[in-house]
């Protein structure tokens, strides 16, 4: 891939990510390895993310019915290692392991974690100077995984484009697909636009931000994200919560979180992040069943670990 767009690949390496597996989408762009170039050898590139965060207690509603302040930790672990195989192909091979635990000392019909296990496999595609797709599909198992049975197999499918106007301006398109979620198939649209020397707006799902770079190394930001995802609960849960029903059942689990951070790049390679506010947004959709957990803001701070090389 031309190195005349190493820089945009770099600084857009959060496009719609995760994996996860969010019904608000999904396409991560990473740099290109150096050494890309015509004539000069194909390279190997590796991208691990770790995230860390805990969310206060909120007190929680079960249609309406008060069940109990409700606290969160929550852990995703990514790793993908990209063999370059032409100069406009990347292979995209993985793991990625996410996890929400819940304070379940209440006494609604909350699961005390839902998690997911998963491959990673895709691949990024130069489709012409100004454009880049990626296709990358996530088969793993779905639920708490105290329980594992054909129902929590689950393959999100991510698939996303890039408009590289220039080293300023980059628009996304994408969309997931997850015949399992409430929303089988959800659309996209992103901009990262470098409107001033120092200033950045990465309006880009889960992560939209605004970026100032305090100098080369740090960087300020101010910003939301959205963590969410498909499970299944296990074929007993409905029966420990007075509700056959939900054994067995499908949840949507989405929480929005807003909030300032800080970005601190150690090495080149590696980038470092914290950050705290308040998650205006918690729920546990049973959507087949109708049945529905809110829960009321509460604070969070997150730590994470960015790592290319």
């Amino acid at each position: 891939m031309s190195r005349n767009f190493d820089n945009v690949w770099e600084t857009t390496s959060r496009v719609f990510s995760n994996t996860f597996m969010l019904p608000m989408m999904l396409v991560v762009m990473m740099a290109v390895p150096t050494g890309t170039m015509a004539g000069e050898s194909l390279g190997v590139s590796h991208e691990l993310d770790v995230e860390l965060g805990y969310a206060g207690r909120g007190v929680t509603y079960q249609d309406g019915r008060n069940v109990g302040s409700i606290d969160e930790l929550a852990t995703d672990v990514k790793y993908v290692i990209s063999p370059q195989i032409t100069n406009d192909l990347l292979l995209r091979v993985g793991a990625d392991w996410q996890r929400f635990a819940f304070d379940t000392s209440q006494t609604g019909a909350l699961p005390d974690r839902l998690q997911h296990v998963s491959a990673v496999v895709g691949f990024d595609y130069q489709l012409a100077d100004q454009w880049v797709m990626r296709t990358e599909i996530q088969p793993g198992v779905y639920g708490s995984l105290a329980q594992i049975g054909w129902r929590n197999v689950d393959a999100p499918l991510f698939m996303g484009a890039v408009y590289l106007r220039d080293a300023d301006l980059q628009w996304f398109f994408g969309l997931r697909v997850d015949l399992r979620s409430q929303y089988p198939v959800f659309p996209a649209l992103g901009v990262r636009w470098k409107y001033a020397d120092d200033w950045t707006l990465d309006f880009q799902l889960p992560k939209p931000r605004l970026e100032y770079d305090v100098n080369d190394d740090l960087q300020a930001y101010l910003g939301a994200s959205v963590k969410a995802g498909t499970f299944v609960v296990g074929e007993h849960f409905g029966d420990m919560h007075g509700n056959p029903a939900l054994n067995h059942a499908t949840v949507d689990y989405t929480d929005v979180r807003l909030g300032p951070g800080i970005a601190w790049k150690v090495l080149p390679t590696l980038t470092l992040e914290a950050e705290g506010g308040y998650v205006i947004y918690r729920t546990w959709d049973f959507f087949d069943k109708h049945v529905k957990l809110d829960s009321h803001p509460a604070p969070y701070f997150q730590l994470a670990c960015h790592a290319r090389f």
